[in-house]
């Protein structure tokens, strides 16, 4: 980045006010999080609920580059802990209808590690992590924290722990346990939920990392050449929404008269049966 708009003598200690960009842009979050080791870690030790010293190596494989990257990239992160495991953190802040076919296909994609040929046991264990502020699984009960993975249908014993997802839901911090509170999940959701400088400064206060993170932040929010990648992501995923959205409207519309009619088909058809005394069910 290197044409910079910033305010004369303005930093991230002096910045107040709304942040337009936040930790839930997926750009701005890939590449602090690279960028950043301390927290990057930290992230991770509290999804996966593990102290710090357990974190002997860890490696973004598919870091972006801001001079080349387009509105329409994957942001998901694909990084590797301690060279024997794969986890996959992805923010998912747009509505998708197909997100639990798309969720499987991406934790696959990445468990899938090995060329042909090579030995099975070289297989990493794998865990596809989603932060999001939606309701991504609807027949689901609402939680804070959530982990699936192959159980038995009839006694629930598992069936590998090798392979997994995992949702955290920054929209349900109120049902965070004391587990989750103490692996630090409901700070990091709330640094996810902060909108203004004052809620970020205040949670970074006395962690260096964070700080280190909130400053980053603040240059690319005014940095020209970043900016318009941001906001250009930020439309593009919006006008996928808005489509989608739209889609739905125009196919209950369209459908709405062939869905009437059969309806009134079938209270005919019923009516007609209890008429004769037989019975529907």
């Amino acid at each position: 980045m290197k044409t910079k708009n910033l305010k004369q003598g303005q930093t991230y200690e002096t910045a107040t006010g709304k942040i337009e960009y936040t930790l839930q842009s997926d750009m701005m979050f890939h590449y602090v999080m690279q960028k950043s080791k301390g927290a990057l870690t930290g992230l991770v030790c509290a999804l996966k609920g593990i102290s710090p010293s357990e974190v002997k190596d860890i490696h973004v494989e598919n870091p972006i580059d801001l001079n080349n990257a387009v509105r329409e990239t994957i942001m998901d992160i694909k990084l590797t802990l301690n060279s024997n495991e794969i986890m996959n953190i992805e923010l998912q802040m747009y509505f998708e209808e197909k997100w639990i076919q798309h969720s499987i296909l991406y934790l696959c994609m990445a468990y899938d590690c090995i060329g042909h040929g090579e030995d099975y046991t070289q297989i990493k264990p794998t865990t596809l992590y989603c932060i999001t502020d939606l309701n991504l699984l609807p027949n689901a009960d609402p939680e804070f924290y959530s982990k699936y993975q192959f159980l038995n249908v009839k006694n629930h014993k598992l069936y590998s722990d090798i392979i997994g997802i995992n949702v955290l839901q920054l929209n349900h911090t109120g049902l965070a346990t004391q587990k989750d509170i103490d692996n630090n999940l409901v700070y990091w959701a709330n640094l996810f939920k902060a909108t203004t400088w004052e809620d970020f400064k205040a949670l970074a206060k006395d962690n260096p990392a964070i700080e280190e993170v909130g400053t980053m932040i603040f240059e690319l929010n005014y940095d020209n050449q970043a900016k318009e990648l941001l906001e250009g992501q930020r439309r593009y995923r919006e006008q996928m929404a808005t489509q989608y959205a739209s889609g739905v409207i125009d196919g209950k519309k369209e459908l709405q008269p062939i869905i009437d009619d059969l309806e009134d088909e079938v209270n005919r058809l019923q009516a007609l049966l209890k008429e004769h005394g037989i019975s529907d069910k």
